[in-house]
């Protein structure tokens, strides 16, 4: 059965009702969320999240002093149009009728902390920021997405649109959705260096407004008032936690609570860099065991509970633990959740970069780079030294020298090897049903973007992808999903726009200044804290504890969902293969890709709650 449905308020959008004269729109609001809502003669604006710079968009548009959110907006739409939305700073969702020539235009934020789905319906389209609300709405299937399931499992994902329900769809961050009459379009409205430009990057002179930046970042975090920080012993953490502890200390506020679990295994214990760097921030702390965080019944009952009750499959593995945090926080006064999510994401070089260095015979640059991730990272050298010369070295050169070859010569034969690549990379016990792999076949094709350094390199294009990737819109919705759960926002300094086109621009050599990953994050807690070794530390992973878990809690968890009927009542699996492969992942006999049965696991207890 489906979870209770939620309390939805339907704000028109439209001004017609009639479906051929225009396309109206519905914005169903939920009871928990602020929603603000202007009018004006034919044209109406809904805006959900929090704007950064009204002072900017009032002066500018010659507005009244403290209009809503949504009548600036308004006033920012008919001063420039569409071009209105990149001049918005915030997170938010927010669509603008436009009465006069019958466009709808919705938006979602930059990096896409605030969500914003679609759904077609007989008589418009409906709107929210939550799944849940649209699939309860009586227009709206509430279908789960056979296909969407199967390429998760597969881990194939190619289209950021695509949810888990059939009849739901969702603007991609950083995305314009404009709907008229006669046509709907989706495209990007920014990105820190658009496809087709060249990349300016940041010079040595420049480097200096990073802190600057992150400082923004957090400041605007911190609007929603007392804030608690997820505290881990990694740098990224540490730095808002730093951050945080300054600024609200100059805005009056409360000082951060750092909030905290302990890993018992030694390989990923931070406790004592964690109460450390607490103490020398002069934060309250709260520090739970991480077994303890989850409940006597265990980490995957707790993941497989959690499953049951949300709108879509729970990505975070340890989002039970931290939704544990999140209590502690709101019975400590806390208005929201800093977190250091993203930072990986922005502040690591990838390791494509090889690729760039060895075409151009750069060898002292990767002669460094490979140093530099010896610093920062556990792998051994042999390991390592495979990973950068031929994985992400001289691979993607290969590859693309294939490619570029077919495509002129035989590109018939080139459609042949992308589907072997595609077909050798689904497991055997996905989608039994030969209509529903073929689709996922045709799909996972059609999706491979060819590898083409263009003038910039692999570096670039990589990064470009990255902004793309439908797993980002997911890893952000969940976060979005935590806080709303937990009557607490959780906000990412490391996802602000402002701040991430500064890192997106800033060279390999400069991120990783100082022979270590991170170089700027790292150099700042290095000056700050020269006693917590910040400056040597490397990039502490839980991997080989969850493994342990698995091999502890997984045959019980499996167990207790009776296998995976709900999946192969829908064909997305096949029982026998899938019970083999059950029994050698959870069995040890698979150790590098025991991850996979948590995909089964959690889709399954989520399907469960839901047919």
């Amino acid at each position: 059965m489906l979870a209770s449905a939620q309390a939805a308020r339907e704000i028109p959008l439209a001004t017609t009702g009639r479906r051929e004269a225009g396309c109206p729109a519905t914005w169903l609001a939920e009871s928990d969320i602020s929603v603000s809502f202007a009018e004006d003669g034919l044209d109406r604006v809904v805006f959900e999240g929090v704007l950064y710079n009204r002072g900017d968009l009032a002066a500018a548009t010659g507005a009244l002093p403290e209009p809503a959110d949504a009548a600036l907006v308004l006033r920012a739409y008919r001063l420039w149009g569409e071009d209105a939305v990149r001049r918005i700073k915030g997170r938010f969702a927010l669509c603008v009728w436009d009465g006069s020539s019958e466009v709808l235009l919705c938006a979602r934020d930059p990096l896409g902390y605030h969500p914003l789905f679609y759904a077609d319906t007989a008589r418009g389209l409906l709107l929210s920021s939550s799944i849940d609300t649209l699939v309860h709405h009586p227009e709206v299937s509430p279908e789960p997405s056979r296909l969407m399931l199967a390429e998760h499992l597969a881990h194939q994902w190619v289209d950021n649109r695509q949810t888990f329900f059939t009849a739901v769809r969702r603007v991609p961050p950083g995305h314009v959705l404009l709907a008229a009459r006669d046509e709907r379009r989706l495209f990007r409205y920014w990105a820190p260096v658009p496809s087709g430009e060249r990349v300016k990057w940041i010079q040595e002179d420049e480097l200096a407004q990073f802190e600057g930046l992150l400082t923004q970042a957090v400041a605007r975090c911190l609007r929603h008032g007392p804030a608690g920080i997820f505290l881990s012993g990694g740098l990224d953490s540490a730095a808002i936690a730093a951050v945080a502890a300054d600024v609200s200390r100059g805005h009056g506020l409360p000082v951060p609570w750092a909030l905290s679990l302990a890993f018992p295994d030694p390989e990923c214990n931070e406790e004592d860099t964690q109460r450390r760097l607490a103490a020398a921030l002069g934060l309250p702390q709260v520090l739970i065991p991480v077994e303890e965080a989850v409940g006597a019944g265990g980490f995957l009952p707790s993941l497989l509970a959690m499953a049951r009750e949300w709108p879509f499959p729970t990505w975070f593995v340890w989002r039970p633990a931290y939704a544990r945090l999140a209590r502690e926080a709101a019975g400590r006064g806390c208005r929201v959740i800093l977190t250091g999510d993203a930072g990986d994401d922005w502040l690591t070089v990838d390791a494509i970069v090889a690729a760039d260095q060895l075409r151009g015979l750069r060898i002292v640059d990767f002669i460094r780079l490979v140093a530099n991730m010896r610093r920062s990272y556990t792998a051994g050298l042999p390991r390592l030294l495979a990973y950068l010369l031929w994985t992400n070295g001289a691979r993607p050169w290969l590859r693309w020298a294939a490619v570029r070859s077919l495509r002129a010569t035989a590109p018939g034969l080139l459609q042949a090897r992308r589907r072997r690549r595609i077909v050798a990379s689904i497991p055997s016990w996905i989608a039994p049903d030969p209509a529903l792999r073929r689709e996922i076949e045709e799909r996972g094709v059609a999706g491979i973007e060819d590898p083409d350094p263009g003038s910039d390199g692999f570096y670039v294009s990589t990064c470009r992808q990255m902004l793309d990737h439908p797993v980002a819109a997911m890893e952000v919705e969940e976060s979005f999903e935590a806080g709303r759960r937990a009557g607490i926002p959780e906000a990412d300094p490391f996802r602000d726009s402002d701040l991430v086109d500064f890192l997106y621009r800033m060279p390999p050599e400069m991120l990783n200044r100082g022979g270590r990953s991170k170089g700027p994050v790292r150099q700042m807690l290095a000056r700050r804290f020269p006693g917590l070794g910040y400056e040597r530390q490397k990039k502490v992973q839980a991997d080989a504890y969850l493994t342990k878990i698995i091999f502890r809690e997984g045959r019980r968890a499996w167990e207790s969902l009776g296998g995976a009927p709900a999946l192969i009542d829908l064909g997305i699996v096949d029982a026998k293969a899938l019970a083999e492969e059950a029994e050698a992942l959870l069995s040890g006999r698979k150790g590098r890709e025991v991850y996979r049965i948590l995909d089964v696991l959690t889709l399954e207890a989520w399907l469960q709650s839901r047919m």
